[in-house]
């Protein structure tokens, strides 16, 4: 049986307060957040917005805390949603780059999500320069595929998801 994203967040969030060996009242406090509600939150009974669990990340230290479908991160990291002509061969060649910490197939298998390293050591400033140049190497064409022959591997940015400070 699949956990809920919520329980899911609401057992790590749990987790993490106790290994610091904080009570809910004191994470209650740090964050500005109700100690009822900190209560349902791990849980799972209660779904925050991204500014409550933004102040019990900080009140805990986290940086960044990502659910996925089947991992859970933590870190700042660069998020990115990826379109490709084969999805499903593109994605095959994703999840072995180095420059990804994660990498996922969406369910409706039409997209794939990334999560960037960033411990990575890149060859140029920006991540997406980075990506487009790595995936060049590997006959992958960037951008709409109406632009190159007729057949060619392309693939594009969706969306890219910068972390919210």
């Amino acid at each position: 049986m699949k956990e809920k994203e919520e329980y899911k967040i609401g057992k790590l969030l749990a987790s993490i307060r106790k290994t610091m060996g904080l009570s809910q009242t004191e994470v209650a406090e740090k964050s500005h957040v109700t100690r009822q509600n900190i209560s349902r939150i791990e849980l799972g009974k209660y779904s925050p917005g991204a500014d409550v669990i933004q102040r019990i990340e900080e009140a805990l230290g986290v940086e960044r805390i990502y659910i996925t479908k089947n991992n859970i991160i933590m870190g700042e990291s660069l998020s990115l949603i990826l379109g490709a002509t084969d999805v499903q061969e593109f994605y095959k060649v994703a999840k072995v780059l180095p420059c990804f910490r994660l990498v996922e197939l969406s369910k409706d298998k039409n997209f794939v999500s990334a999560i960037w390293d960033d411990e990575y050591e890149m060859d140029y400033e920006e991540p997406e320069m980075e990506l487009d140049s790595i995936l060049t190497n590997l006959n992958w064409c960037c951008g709409d595929p109406e632009e190159y022959p007729l057949g060619s591997k392309c693939w594009w940015f969706v969306e890219g998801l910068e972390p919210e400070l």
